[in-house]
């Protein structure tokens, strides 16, 4: 369950943040759940993940931190490991490759 926060309190107690928005890395992401999330008067702002090091804030508005660095390739190269196209692999391993690439996007980011 994600509880409610604030921008500013993701500011301060977090070290390595990066925004990302809203869907660009549904994918890259499957494996994992928010921790938190912000709202103000129009409504929901974005929902904050913490993987690897990294706080990744993804939504609409008011997100912290710096851009994140090629997150289109890697939500790409997610999106094809996932695809109903690749029927070599068992959801556990796609699941699992899915979740090395996001290591290696922690990583460089």
């Amino acid at each position: 369950m994600k509880f409610r926060t604030t921008a500013k309190a993701i500011r301060n107690g977090s070290t390595n943040a990066v925004s990302i928005g809203y869907c660009d890395a549904q994918n890259l992401l499957v494996n994992h759940e928010p921790i938190a999330y912000t709202c103000g008067i129009y409504g929901w702002n974005f929902d904050v993940y913490e993987v690897y090091g990294l706080t990744i804030c993804t939504g609409y508005r008011g997100m912290v931190g710096r851009n994140a660095k090629n997150v289109r390739e890697y939500e790409r190269k997610a999106s094809a490991i996932l695809s109903w196209e690749n029927r070599e692999d068992s959801y556990e391993v796609k699941h699992e490759k899915v979740e090395a690439l996001l290591k290696e996007f922690c990583e460089q980011a």
